[in-house]
């Protein structure tokens, strides 16, 4: 409990002093999202969003989602070994691995639906806002909301010729970052807006078998769009983006949980605890090392059209990426086969354990909607949506690694190569309507529904390689096998506001969900029949539905210059789509499953605008998410995470101003993958930023400090493909050596900042 007091005085502190202070002239700004697709006060919506702009984002070097869930309480997003994401909000999510699934937190990028995971790990750059959207929002988000969504959008076209360059430099573990952009009006009626992104960014790890620091990611991106505005009533917004990234390495080594190894031993490595370096070698990897490449381009087209009061508007995207992935999946230098010893540093073992990964996807969606004009006593909502994807992914898996009981006639039971054969059509249909009805001068009810029809058809081929071996012939045998599967659900929301005063509004609301199920192309299929469940050694999942239930309060105090925004939330899901890692005596696989979960608790944020100069800030959620079979934590399901902030803004000079903005923020501890025996650590972490700008914004320099005392907790864990823990003849689950990724170190940046 101890650890918990520090976020819980926090806490208290926010409400404490909100209410204590004289109105002060200066006020806060009006945050205005799009989370329910109109224009509206993030304050009059019965749903939870946390929104932060392109300028608290820049401020703390904010170019991706991973980045982003440092700033958002109830969010974690890590990353897997082989770039599977974890996102949840408030304990529940689409845990990594398995990529035939959605997301069940949907991404959106200007309106458009990004269906693949593998693109939310894409930088986003030039950004206006991002917005978190909590809970169920299955009616107007639609497809893959049912635990929530993340929606980014970007700047558009200006109407005058202006833009900015923005340099940074890394000094911790050294760097670039370069951004730009640049409006050109080409008339009073059509502009343009080019943005670039580049970063070359060096890694927090020191390899020291191959000298780099890991992970190093170098990426370029660049945007063009377009706005075309004729009459008013025509709105036409074009955009195409395209982005590469480059990921060479992993933070992953290997931790000595005090079973098998003494200090001493793993020492030689600098592996006896996690820290900044790591020994590894990948002979069949591009320098040795796990190396990532990534291509995605993104096209969208959004027209709105005004007929009398109503709009009518039409959302077009097409999406594409393709990949290829080298994973060292051993995370070290491999045991030596006789002696059971680690290997000499610089030895190159022939036991190494990689996945090598080759997809492509493209998708393209069109939405069509009519919305009815605000501030009516009725305000209502109806569309159409329609979704096509096509997946091809192909992945080769490569087990040399010793194991125990000794070889014998057919070699080690976990040696031996196999390929994954995966391709995936997606169609989905979907028709949803809201409305919203005002019941006098305080109550305001709405209902929407939305139905949704998916059909998949794929084709899941596993192919052996040679040797042939018990492993790639008995615990993972070939087959190839024609899929389908199909589901169609009615979803919907329904929620009842309470306006108490003109600056307080109460808030109940109730939302269903669903996630298609289909087929996991990670699935280990002993049954070479993969159309079986998985619970009959098949590649079967079931459809996942969502309910959430919520109260909450949203209150703007003291004339202005504070707010205060309150709820509790209930959350259950049968059939949760589940992947865990899992190594025992019998085998090493990933596990997709059905199962039960659910999460319950509270979360708040708010701002006061102390004065002219300071600013408080500060969120915390509590998320109490469990597997309901079993009770067991849930993975990436910390119970308590916050972010308290105090930011100040003063002139120091006629035409200068001096501004900084510092948070602290805490996540407690957690597992990476359900029912893991290797939880990470608590994890608080505090960011500065100080700048010097000119009155008129046209420059700005500011030093960036993220973690600047140096915390180290465990991003990711799991225990390492190779058999350690079987290898000493340890009991299932028992592992006494797990591969962990440390939490990115400290940073320190200079940005210089130029406005035209």
């Amino acid at each position: 409990m101890k650890k918990h007091k520090n976020t819980l005085f926090a806490a208290a502190g926010l409400i404490v002093v909100l209410p204590c202070t004289e109105s002060v002239a200066a006020t806060l700004e009006e945050v205005v999202v799009t989370a329910q697709k109109r224009e509206q006060s993030v304050q009059d919506i019965p749903i939870t969003v946390n929104a932060l702009t392109g300028e608290t984002l820049s401020d703390f070097g904010v170019d991706n989602l991973f980045k982003l869930a440092d700033l958002v309480p109830g969010m974690v997003f890590s990353r897997a070994p082989d770039d599977g994401l974890a996102l949840t909000l408030r304990g529940l999510g689409t845990p990594a691995r398995t990529q035939s699934f959605d997301q069940s937190v949907a991404l959106f990028l200007n309106g458009m639906f990004i269906a693949s995971g593998r693109m939310y790990s894409s930088a986003f750059f030039d950004v206006d806002r991002i917005e978190v959207i909590k809970g169920t929002q299955s009616t107007l988000l639609g497809k893959n909301t049912s635990l929530g969504a993340l929606s980014v959008v970007t700047r558009k076209p200006g109407d005058e010729f202006g833009g900015n360059l923005q340099v940074s430099r890394e000094f911790e573990n050294g760097g670039w970052t370069l951004d730009g952009a640049m409006d050109l009006p080409a008339s009073d009626t059509l502009s343009f807006r080019l943005a670039a992104h580049y970063v070359d960014q060096q890694g927090w790890v020191k390899n020291t078998l191959t000298g780099e620091d890991v992970p190093a990611d170098e990426d370029w991106a660049v945007r063009a769009s377009g706005a075309y505005n004729p009459t008013d009533r025509l709105f036409v917004n074009v955009s195409f983006q395209t982005s590469r990234n480059e990921r060479t390495g992993n933070g992953f080594q290997f931790i000595d949980n005090g079973n098998y190894f003494s200090s001493d031993v793993l020492g030689i490595y600098g592996e006896s605890k996690l820290d900044d370096k790591k020994a590894a070698i990948c002979p069949e990897c591009p320098g040795g090392e796990s190396f990532h490449d990534t291509e995605a381009d993104l096209a969208g087209l959004t027209i709105d059209y005004d007929i009398g009061e109503h709009t009518l508007t039409s959302v077009t995207s097409y999406a594409t990426y393709n990949l290829q992935f080298f994973d060292d999946f051993d995370f070290g230098n491999a045991f030596d086969e006789t002696t059971y010893v680690i290997l000499d540093p610089g030895t190159v073992s022939p036991y190494s354990t990689y996945f090598q990964r080759d997809e492509d996807f493209d998708s393209w969606s069109q939405e069509l909607r009519f919305t009815s004009p605000a501030g009516n006593k009725i305000e209502y909502m109806a569309g159409l949506f329609y979704f096509q994807s096509d997946w091809n992914s192909s992945e080769q898996q490569f087990f040399r690694t010793p194991n125990f009981p000794p070889a014998g006639p057919t070699g080690q039971i976990f040696n031996g190569p196999f390929t994954n054969n995966f391709s995936q059509d997606v169609e989905t249909w979907s028709a949803f309507g809201q409305i919203s009805y005002e019941m006098g001068e305080r109550w305001r009810s709405t209902l929407g529904l939305r139905y949704t029809d998916e059909q998949k058809d794929a084709r899941f081929q596993r192919v052996r390689g040679d040797p042939v071996t018990i492993w790639n012939s008995v615990i993972n045998p070939p087959f190839d096998s024609p899929l389908e599967f199909g589901d169609e659900f009615l979803n919907g929301n329904v929620s009842i506001q309470f306006a108490a005063t003109s600056d307080v509004m109460a808030y109940a609301s109730y939302g269903v969900g669903s996630k298609t199920g289909g087929y996991a192309e990670s699935a280990e299929v002993t049954s070479a029949d993969p159309s079986l469940s998985v619970d009959d050694g098949g590649a079967r999942v079931e459809t996942e539905k969502a309910k959430t239930y919520e109260m909450g309060a949203k209150m703007t105090l003291l004339d202005g210059v504070a707010n205060l925004n309150i709820s509790v939330f209930y959350t259950e899901v049968d059939d949760f789509q589940e992947t865990s890692f899992l190594v025992t005596d019998a085998g090493a696989q990933f596990l997709t499953r059905n199962i039960d979960a659910e999460t319950e608790g509270l979360e708040f944020d708010g701002q006061w605008q102390m004065n002219e100069t300071w600013r408080l800030t500060g969120g915390v959620t509590y998320a109490d998410a469990t597997n309901s079979n079993d009770n067991t934590t849930l993975a990436q399901a910390p119970k308590w995470t916050s972010s308290i902030g105090l930011n100040f803004e003063t002139m120091i000079r006629s035409n200068m101003v001096l501004s900084g903005r510092g948070f602290v923020r805490y996540r407690d501890d957690m597992v990476s993958q359900i029912n893991e025996t290797f939880p990470s650590d608590s994890l608080t972490t505090v960011d500065l930023n100080f700048s010097v700008s000119d009155a008129a914004g046209t420059w700005k320099i500011s030093l960036i400090g993220t973690n600047i005392t140096d915390e180290v907790a465990t991003d990711f864990s799991g225990p390492p493909a190779a058999p350690i823990g079987a290898l000493f003849g340890a009991p299932p689950g028992d592992q006494g050596v797990t591969a962990e990724a440390p939490s990115a170190l400290r940073t320190i940046a200079l940005k210089v900042e130029y406005y035209f």
